[in-house]
């Protein structure tokens, strides 16, 4: 790629964003000089990690990568939230684990028993898959574990000392005023619940506490009435999330971290956070990495009713790089995602791929240059090279040959196999084949016997396919393109409606009146036996 980039690519625009920076954004002070640009990912794992969760970290190692390109040392970190308390029970827990609302996940036991822990069984599970899609190392932090050996105390000192300068940043931004704030919340010692402590008084640096219910969305975490003392310097509990987003910044000096569109707004979690870790923190507040969610079918990620897409249930049918690519293409933009899409979203892929290789032109330089960029950086290490078999011509073969040696002679017989590419496109194959079983509800098959159809075929359409057949007997070498053509020049010869025409191509060979594309379909299948289907029909 070009040593000096247009920073046409968003990645490489918010890099060049957080080198640029000079000043704090709340305080006159100038930036300093990093020796190491650290972008942060974090996901809660209250909830189950599906591939909502995972944009960040994906995003975020777009930064890097971008930082990296312009010769900086950079690095990406994740931090598991698994302090944060357990809101609702997502689909497929027990629903004997609502005793355990309102306790930190970190505390939780693991619903199917392989773990110490419910966060370790997600954290681990999610683990295992996301080195797949990411390219670089990354560097894993649990709170739970930060909290337990005291890497947070400085910023929780400082942070409870200076509450009423926090309460001051809070109210600016509420008609409601808070007439008090404590930045921490204490586990309960009685019932080890963490949302339902509710501070009383702060003397000497101790947080007095009564545990009482508190309402969820959805749930109720029960209180049990328990009044007790907790010292936050051991460890006995977590910073709210108005002061931990800041202190985060502040231990692991994060330059940038992505955040959902709905921070954008002044007042917002984001925002607040950045003033107290500037105000009291005395640290440069990061560079946002502001995106847009992904939808399911047009609705919101909902692990409790089962709207989800998890990471290894793409990876069954489409390679990571792809979902890269969705993750990539227009982040500000509010993007639905949905399994009968999956054709069209390889479609665009592919003609990425095809660009970047100078396969194809875009539209002009500036296109073209950021088209490159997206291929680029969708490859999570290598780049992988153009695939010439698209996905849907790859769902049609699954359906219709019974392996992949016949898959194989057919690729041969429609140009579409090249040796060397055996492994992609093999690849490729098999994930038309899992998501023909998981999502094609109507499976297309060759018609064995061609008396079956003969009634639904009239004259005119004969006609037509015996016309066909004769250009197909003298054409055996005729690509796709040119069978596309003749099809439609043999139907203005024999005076039949183009509809007509495709509808008696798709019922002579699969019995419907609608198929793939059905050039690609002719061009797949034995010649011979194509020819002779189109005579006896």
């Amino acid at each position: 790629m070009e040593e000096q980039r247009e920073f046409l690519f968003w990645s490489d625009a918010k890099a060049q964003e957080i080198i640029n920076r000079k000043k704090y954004r709340y305080v006159d002070k100038e930036i300093p000089e990093f020796k190491e640009y650290v972008i942060k990912s974090s996901a809660s794992i209250s909830g189950v990690l599906h591939i909502g969760r995972m944009s960040d970290t994906v995003r975020g190692e777009a930064v890097v990568r971008s930082l990296k390109d312009l010769g900086k040392n950079a690095k990406l970190i994740w931090v598991a939230e698994d302090m944060d308390p357990l809101r609702k029970i997502p689909s497929g827990i027990p629903e004997s684990f609502r005793e355990y609302i309102g306790m930190p996940v970190s505390r939780i036991p693991d619903p199917f028993g392989c773990h110490k822990t419910y966060a370790e069984h997600f954290v681990s599970d999610y683990f295992e898959v996301l080195e797949k899609f990411v390219g670089v190392d990354i560097d894993i932090y649990f709170m739970s574990e930060e909290y337990r050996k005291g890497n947070f105390n400085y910023e929780i000192k400082r942070l409870i000392e200076n509450r009423d300068k926090i309460l001051n940043i809070l109210n600016k931004y509420r008609e409601k005023k808070l007439e008090s704030f404590n930045p921490y919340q204490p586990i309960c010692e009685n019932c080890g619940k963490i949302i339902t402590t509710k501070t009383i008084k702060i003397v000497d640096g101790k947080i007095y506490y009564r545990c009482e219910d508190y309402k969820f969305e959805k749930e109720l975490a029960k209180g049990c009435g328990y009044e007790g003392i907790a010292d936050p310097l051991k460890g006995e509990g977590k910073l709210v999330w108005k002061s931990e987003w800041a202190a985060q910044w502040h231990r692991f000096k994060v330059v940038s971290e992505g955040a959902g569109k709905e921070y954008i707004v002044p007042g917002s979690a984001f925002w607040i956070n950045a003033e107290i870790c500037e105000k009291i923190l005395d640290f440069p507040a990061p560079v946002p990495i502001f995106y847009e969610h992904i939808l399911i079918n047009g609705a919101k990620m909902s692990a409790s009713v089962g709207n989800v897409v998890y990471p290894r249930e793409w990876l069954e049918v489409a390679p990571p790089e792809l979902l890269r690519f969705f993750f990539f293409k227009k982040i500000m933009k509010s993007r639905s995602f949905s399994w009968r899409d999956l054709p069209r979203l390889y479609d665009d892929y592919d003609r990425h791929a095809r660009i970047y290789f100078g396969l194809e032109k875009a539209e002009n330089e500036k296109e073209e240059k950021h088209m490159k960029r997206l291929y680029e950086m969708s490859q999570v290490n290598e780049i992988k090279p153009y695939i010439p078999v698209p996905f849907s011509h790859a769902l049609m073969l699954v359906q219709i040959f019974p392996n992949d040696s016949a898959i194989i002679e057919s690729l041969k017989r429609s140009n579409h196999y090249v040796e060397e590419l055996h492994e992609y496109i093999m690849e490729r194959i098999n994930h038309a084949r899992n998501y023909a079983k998981k999502f094609v509800e109507h499976r297309i098959s060759l018609l064995s016997d061609a008396n079956i159809v003969k009634e639904k075929i009239d004259d005119e359409q004969r006609k037509f396919l015996r016309r066909f057949a004769d250009w197909l007997s003298t054409s055996r070498s005729a690509n796709i393109e040119e069978i596309h053509n003749m099809i439609y020049q043999i139907a203005r010869e024999c005076s039949i409606n183009t509809k007509k025409a495709f509808k008696a191509i798709y019922l002579s060979l699969l019995n419907t009146t609608y198929g793939p594309r059905a050039a690609s379909l002719i061009a797949s299948l034995d010649r011979n036996f194509v020819v002779k289907r189109f005579r006896e029909v």
